[in-house]
């Protein structure tokens, strides 16, 4: 599946496809663009199938419905509603247009990497685990980015070589989601990728 979202400041695609052999996604994602910032959610659910979708969904609904809050108490919030549920690896941030600046957090194995045109990468090391509604310590952080700066935030379901490489060398998001689409054949678990470039 492919999703797209723009506006002045910002463009989107998303891919997401499920495990093979699988009726439904244990991943699941919230993107949303307003006149004053983006919001980005990505969850997967530990496992696959109903029970990773039913934690993973919880978190997308959580973050739609309180999109406009700040990082640290969206974070908070998927803790919460986890609680009684499998469990989910969370990854959220939230650009603020006018400011020109990033602010996010993550628990678990979802992988985000941010290029800027004058050569930086962030990176950003997740806090380790997984969020469940037990009581939870989250790393916050805040960066600036650059005018066209390009980012890409994935579930394990994909495997992407020289990650780095990429963001530096191909210059729209179109093209490189096409040259992703040959690391979304394997397919041996959910897979969910959003990749973005901010003006």
């Amino acid at each position: 599946m492919l999703e797209s979202q723009s506006n002045q400041y910002i463009q989107t695609l998303v891919y997401q496809i499920q495990k093979e052999g699988n009726v439904c996604n244990g991943d699941s994602f919230f993107i949303k663009s307003t006149d004053d910032y983006f919001i980005c959610a990505v969850a997967d659910g530990l496992g696959s199938g109903l029970y990773a979708h039913a934690s993973s969904n919880a978190i997308r609904e959580v973050v739609e419905q309180y999109h406009y809050e700040e990082v640290d108490v969206l974070i908070d919030y998927c803790n919460k509603v986890l609680k009684d549920k499998r469990g989910a690896t969370v990854s959220l941030f939230k650009v603020d247009f006018l400011l020109k600046k990033i602010t996010y957090s993550s628990v678990g194995n979802i992988r985000f990497v941010l290029y800027s045109p004058s050569g930086q990468f962030f990176n950003p090391v997740p806090v380790y685990g997984y969020l469940s509604g037990k009581p939870q310590k989250y790393g916050i952080e805040t960066f600036t980015y650059e005018k066209d700066a390009k980012f890409i935030i994935h579930t394990d379901g994909i495997y992407i070589p020289a990650i780095k490489h990429l963001l530096s060398s191909i210059r729209s998001i179109e093209e490189m989601s096409n040259y992703l689409e040959i690391y979304t054949h394997e397919r041996n678990d959910d897979l969910t990728y959003i990749i973005g470039q901010l003006f």
